[in-house]
C-alpha cells in the first residue's frame, strides 16, 4: 500500500509526463537511468497512446486526469517534458490531488503568439489521416511527435502510439489535442508551491535559454541536445530529478 505523503519506501513518487504528440512509453530509457527507488507513474495523456479521447484538451484538464492516477495527498516528483512539463506545474499549484515536492521541467514553450495558436490549430483541423500500413502510421507518429531522427520504429514510445482498424491504421492521438491555449508559464511558475527547474537542450528550437532565463534564476541548458531532451540525453535529465530529490 503506498503511503499517501511519501509514495512508496518513504520516497516520493516520480511521476513522469510526456508532451503534445508522444505517449508514455519515451520515458523507457529515463527510467533505467533514474533508477528510482519509490513508486513511478508514467501515464498516456487524454488523446495519446491508450488512452481515451476526451475532447478537453485544456492544461487543466490534463492535471486533473494525471491527478486522478495519484492517492490524495501523495508526494510526488513531476518531471515533464513540452506541454506535459506544463501540465506538471499546474499540478505544483497545489489545486490537485498530489502533493507536489518538485517540478523538473523540459523543453516547455515558452514564447507565444497569435500565429503559433492558429497553427497549431490548423493541424488539429485537419483530423484523422489513415495508412495503409502500421509502419506508414508510426512514421507519421514520430514526425509529429518529434521523434523523427531521435528514436526508430521499435522503441517503446511506439508500441501503443498507433491504432489498426478495418484493417486500416492511423495515429492513436487524437488531432484535437493540438489546439491547444496559449501556455502562461510565467504564471504556473508564479503559482507553484515547491521547488521548480526549467531545462532545455542548446539545439530546442521551440525554447531558448534567454527566454527561460527570463522565468528563472538558473535554467539548465543541455549541450548538443534537441526539443526532446530527455530521450536524446535521459542521464542528464535523471540528474535534475536526482538533485530534487536530494
Amino acid at each position: 500500500m503506498v503511503d499517501p505523503m511519501t509514495g512508496s519506501g518513504g520516497r516520493p513518487t516520480l511521476l513522469l509526463i510526456h508532451g503534445l504528440g508522444a505517449t508514455s512509453g519515451v520515458w523507457a530509457d529515463l527510467q533505467s537511468a533514474v533508477s528510482w527507488e519509490g513508486r513511478v507513474i508514467a501515464p498516456d495523456l487524454p488523446g495519446h497512446g491508450g488512452a481515451a479521447w476526451t475532447g478537453d484538451y485544456t492544461v487543466g484538464a490534463l492535471a486533473a486526469s494525471v491527478s486522478a492516477a495519484c492517492e490524495n495527498g501523495e508526494r510526488v516528483i513531476v518531471a515533464g517534458h513540452s506541454l506535459g512539463g506544463g501540465v506538471g506545474l499546474a499540478l505544483a499549484s497545489g489545486l490537485f490531488r498530489p502533493v507536489v515536492a518538485g517540478v523538473v521541467a523540459v523543453g516547455v514553450k515558452v514564447g507565444w503568439t497569435d500565429q503559433d495558436v492558429e497553427a497549431f490549430a490548423a493541424v488539429a483541423a485537419k483530423g484523422v489521416r489513415w495508412f495503409e500500413s502500421r509502419h506508414q502510421a508510426v512514421d507519421r507518429f514520430l514526425r509529429q511527435s518529434g521523434l523523427a531522427g531521435v528514436v526508430d520504429s521499435t522503441h517503446p514510445a511506439t508500441v501503443n502510439a498507433v491504432v489498426e482498424e478495418g484493417g486500416r491504421w492511423r495515429v492513436a492521438q487524437d488531432p484535437a489535442t493540438f489546439a491547444q491555449r496559449a501556455l502562461e508559464v510565467r504564471r504556473l511558475i508564479a503559482a507553484a508551491q515547491c521547488p521548480v527547474i526549467m531545462g532545455a537542450g542548446d539545439g530546442d528550437e521551440l525554447v531558448s535559454e534567454a527566454e527561460l532565463a527570463e522565468l528563472v534564476a538558473e535554467p539548465r541548458i543541455a549541450g548538443g541536445r534537441g526539443h526532446n531532451v530527455h530521450v536524446e540525453d535521459p542521464a542528464w535529465v535523471a540528474g535534475l530529478i536526482a538533485e530534487l530529490a536530494r
